[in-house]
């Protein structure tokens, strides 16, 4: 995964990442607080070896001596200890509460023993270092009477200043820390889990075409769904601009002439993005026809105003003629309205007579543009799509799927439709990755 993508799931699964974190931190802030404070002390005996009288028994004391200090370290911490100890200091501590106290260890390369005890109250750690370091250097003393080994207590223990536990800082550190980790790979997770398109790259491996235009989601777009009117300042303008520029420069030798906008399944937004795109080619000055071809869920003539009259019905069954049916719409934009709905769409839209309409529309307009049904629902746009120069796909961030991408692909094909490339729609805010979108809201940041 590169940095790019890393972004991206930073951006679309901030959500739980952000959860994850707090919770690690508030947990951790949590422990803290129920934690009692405990307080070590450090008491340091020093443990002297008689003198060598030879090279030979010094290379043996120096065998030894670790060996030594490391069995003494561990009688410290014995149960025999830890009564001696709770005997000096008048019983206020049991046997086994102590063994859970006391610990000691052999600091390295030295002969220094460090005994060490831990209580919620410094002055009791003080005491127990020091009664426990004091009964080490009689074992000691006794143990060694005969090889001269001895003891010497060089540093009592004091009262301590500080806890060793909690330590808040450091605990919320590791909390957010692991609070962070937790969230990438929930993140990671869902990611996997997603069977949704959210990138580009998903989206053009899923349907096996390149993605023509990202483009961004808008709230507004029930209210004032050709927003490809808007001007040069608008983000969603621009970006289905420059949907219209890789359109028109898919094939430089053959433009494309006829192109039908499909998608997968119902509601993913094709019948905006064809209408926006013929305003979009119109406002180029090439003379547009869009034909609202979708004979089972008409919608695109109504964003024209243009539902009334004839449609594509009326010419295909010689109710009327392509011109009379054509409704102008501001200069070079015409739109072809459904008609009345028949019985019978896909026959309807496999005919001949439709395949004469397409070519009679061909020979007025520079551009057709068609709002075909979705391809997985019916067989309208399957049979549709072998009569046209080029299908462009309309997939939904966050809602088409990636098996239905593949299913729609797989149908087209068995047909030979000429599929030229995918439309991302809706992408989430900063999720888009349309450069005008990204380009329009750091100006306008800066105009502020």
């Amino acid at each position: 995964m590169d940095l790019s993508a890393v972004l991206t799931l930073l951006r679309q699964r901030w959500i739980p990442i952000l959860c994850c974190f707090i919770a690690g931190v508030a947990g951790a802030t949590s422990v803290t607080r129920s934690t009692p404070k405990s307080y070590e002390a450090t008491a340091r005996l020093f443990v002297s070896l008689p003198a060598a009288s030879g090279v030979q028994e010094a290379l043996q004391g120096v065998q030894l001596s670790s060996q030594l200090i490391a069995s003494y370290a561990r009688i410290a911490t014995s149960r025999s200890t830890a009564m001696a100890v709770s005997e000096k200091l008048g019983g206020r501590f049991s046997p086994d509460e102590l063994g859970a106290k006391i610990s000691a260890g052999a600091e390295p390369e030295t002969l220094l023993i460090g005994v060490r005890a831990v209580d919620v109250d410094p002055v009791a750690a003080r005491d127990i270092a020091n009664a426990a370091a004091s009964v080490l250097t009689e074992i000691i003393r006794d143990l060694g009477t005969s090889s001269g080994v001895e003891a010497t207590l060089i540093d009592p223990a004091v009262t301590p200043g500080a806890p060793i536990r909690p330590r808040p800082a450091l605990e919320a550190v590791l909390g957010a820390m692991l609070g962070l980790g937790v969230g990438l790979g929930l993140a990671l997770l869902l990611e996997a889990l997603d069977r949704s398109i959210t990138l580009p790259d998903k989206a053009s491996a899923a349907f096996g075409a390149p993605v023509l235009a990202t483009l961004p989601r808008l709230r507004r777009l029930d209210s004032e769904p050709l927003i490809a009117l808007e001007g040069a300042t608008s983000p969603a303008g621009e970006a289905y601009r420059s949907l219209r520029t890789a359109v028109r420069f898919l094939n430089a030798d053959r433009p494309l002439t006829t192109i039908l906008i499909s998608s997968a399944g119902a509601g993913e937004g094709k019948t905006t993005v064809a209408a926006n795109l013929a305003v979009a080619v119109a406002q180029a000055g090439e003379r547009v026809i869009v034909i609202d071809a979708d004979l089972r869920r008409s919608r695109l003539a109504g964003l024209f105003d243009a539902n009334e009259g004839p449609g594509l019905t009326s010419v295909v069954f010689g109710r009327a003629k392509l011109d009379d049916a054509l409704r102008p719409w501001r200069g070079s934009l015409m739109v072809l309205p459904s008609g009345p709905l028949p019985p019978n769409p896909s026959e309807v839209l496999g005919s001949e007579s439709m395949a004469a309409l397409l070519n009679e529309a061909a020979g007025i307009a520079d551009v057709v543009i068609i709002d075909a049904p979705p391809v997985l629902p019916v067989t309208d746009a399957t049979v549709l799509s072998t009569l046209v120069d080029g299908v462009v796909l309309v997939c939904r961030w966050g809602q088409t799927d990636l098996s239905a991408a593949k299913e729609t692909r797989f149908t087209l094909d068995g047909v030979g439709a000429p599929v030229v490339g995918v439309v991302l729609n809706g992408a989430q805010g900063r999720g888009s990755s349309s450069y005008y979108y990204r380009e329009y809201t750091s100006s306008r940041r800066g105009l502020r």
